[in-house]
């Protein structure tokens, strides 16, 4: 798999778990992750069967655990360059950070998984 659809699937998963991290996927938070997925398909980066792909990957429940394990692989495989592994870093947490915050509602349940994602990903 391509290593722009491995962002974007990953991407779409972290917004699946942290959008449900307070026990309420909200329809909010749905429209983010739906809204960037159709974003990437826009700018041309993936082809209509690579959109039903990461789509799939909404109606699905992940653990903090595989997500963690999935970014440090699709890390280690991207670069080598600290400061590109950094800036990618950077990317995931801003997008979960949005995620977050677009239904108007932060929890503590949110800043509790988010806080443990920073510490396992050593952000």
């Amino acid at each position: 798999m391509d290593q722009k659809v491995k962002f974007a699937t990953l991407m779409a998963k972290l917004g699946v778990y942290f959008g449900a991290a307070d026990g309420d996927y909200s329809d909010k938070e749905k429209a983010f992750v739906n809204l960037f997925i159709g974003l990437l398909k826009t700018q041309g980066n993936i082809d209509m069967g690579i959109e039903e792909v990461i789509r799939s990957t909404t109606d699905k429940t992940y653990t903090l655990d595989e997500l963690v394990a999935e970014a440090k692989e699709f890390l280690q495989q991207k670069d080598t360059d600290p400061a590109e592994v950094k800036t990618t870093i950077k990317t995931m947490n801003q997008f979960i950070e949005t995620v977050i915050q677009i239904d108007g509602t932060r929890t503590s349940e949110e800043d509790a998984e988010f806080a443990k994602w920073q510490k396992a990903i050593g952000a």
